[in-house]
């Protein structure tokens, strides 16, 4: 069968308008893992080799997954777009260094096979596949989740959750949870700004997070409006209702720079298939997502819920897009309308000239 067959658009053959599918998602998975390259590094650089070792797995299961979940549901497998690989990379950053090898495969297969496959593939999301396998990790396994490791001395290995050898450190998140402050030492402002400070073993570096903010606003400023959005509401959040009394400013830089709403904001939140398609949608998108975060936050069970508020604000985003658009957005319409009535006129008009040399 020629593979430019017509066929529903159900995945079933690899047609051109497929195709043309998977190059626009493998340019933007491309820039995902261009701003995902520094966190990837500065992970190695604090906790040694062992973070490879749970990149590589969890990369590795997620790619499989997709390609068998694919060939269950009778799905082209489109492991070229890349989005299998973006969804392991981004889940094991969220993990701690001390977490056992199966939890990351562990969390991308509940992602891929329960969350993304069933329905249809990365254009057509109901919800955050990552948001969805740390979701899931996070209410089975908290113990895991939470356990993060002291950082080890240069050329120490991390030792796993449970090992004798493992020593606990205090992430930022849980000193929150905590009302304790990080103490106002210029030492301690750095050390969290260069990621040296207990935490998921790939969202802490806020040097390297914000260079990702700076690249998405550059190269997709839609998805930036929802982060940027996420970000300025948790910080108002913050400044209003600190949960330290060390200054208002110190419980701003601390809900920022803990935990991963930062790179849940980059990352889990601005999913293009799950975004609103206009701006104020976008905006208030990003501002409710925020708000969720920082109510899991002061509310929740756990010590971080930003992985919640993604998957709550993805069932609102339908809701967010019939709000007005802007008036720029009006004017493109417009001209994309007018566009189409001149080109089904001058086919009207081809028609029947054909017709009447005819």
């Amino acid at each position: 069968m020629r593979q430019d067959a017509h066929t529903p658009e159900d995945g079933r053959l690899y047609t051109p308008q497929l195709k043309a599918d998977v190059q626009t998602t493998r340019k933007y998975m491309l820039d995902n893992l261009v701003m995902l390259a520094a966190p990837v590094v500065m992970a190695w650089y604090y906790y040694g080799g062992g973070v490879l070792r749970i990149l590589l797995l969890t990369v590795l299961t997620a790619m499989l997954c997709e390609y068998v979940g694919d060939k269950l549901v009778g799905t082209v497998p489109t492991l070229r777009d890349l989005s299998a690989a973006v969804t392991g990379v981004v889940t094991a950053l969220c993990l701690p260094a001390s977490s056992p090898l199966w939890l990351g495969p562990l969390a991308v297969s509940f992602a891929i096979l329960v969350v993304k496959v069933p329905f249809g593939s990365t254009r057509s999301l109901l919800f955050s596949p990552v948001a969805a396998g740390l979701a899931f990790v996070t209410v089975c396994l908290p113990q895991y989740m939470f356990a993060y490791p002291a950082l080890p001395d240069a050329g120490e290995a991390v030792a796993a959750y449970g090992a004798s050898a493992f020593s606990s450190g205090t992430s930022l998140a849980k000193m929150l949870s905590e009302s304790t402050s990080m103490g106002s030492s210029a030492a301690n402002y750095i050390d969290v700004l260069l990621g040296s400070f207990p935490g998921p073993m790939g969202t802490g570096c806020m040097i390297a997070l914000l260079g990702a903010l700076l690249y998405l606003a550059i190269r997709r400023p839609g998805q930036f409006t929802a982060a940027g959005a996420c970000l300025a509401t948790t910080a108002v959040i913050a400044f209003l209702f600190p949960r330290i009394l060390t200054g208002r400013f110190q419980s701003v830089f601390m809900e920022l720079s803990g935990g991963m709403l930062f790179f849940t904001a980059l990352f889990l939140l601005p999913e293009e298939a799950l975004l609103p398609k206009h701006f104020y949608g976008r905006l208030l998108y990003g501002v409710t997502a925020g708000l969720f975060c920082m109510l899991f936050r002061h509310l929740g069970e756990f010590e971080e819920g930003a992985v919640f508020a993604v998957l709550l604000v993805n069932v609102l985003s339908a809701v967010f897009d019939k709000l007005p658009l802007t008036a720029r957005e009006r004017r493109k319409r417009a001209a994309v309308r007018r566009e189409k009535q001149a080109a089904s006129a001058e086919t009207v008009e081809a028609r029947e000239g054909g017709g009447t040399n005819a």
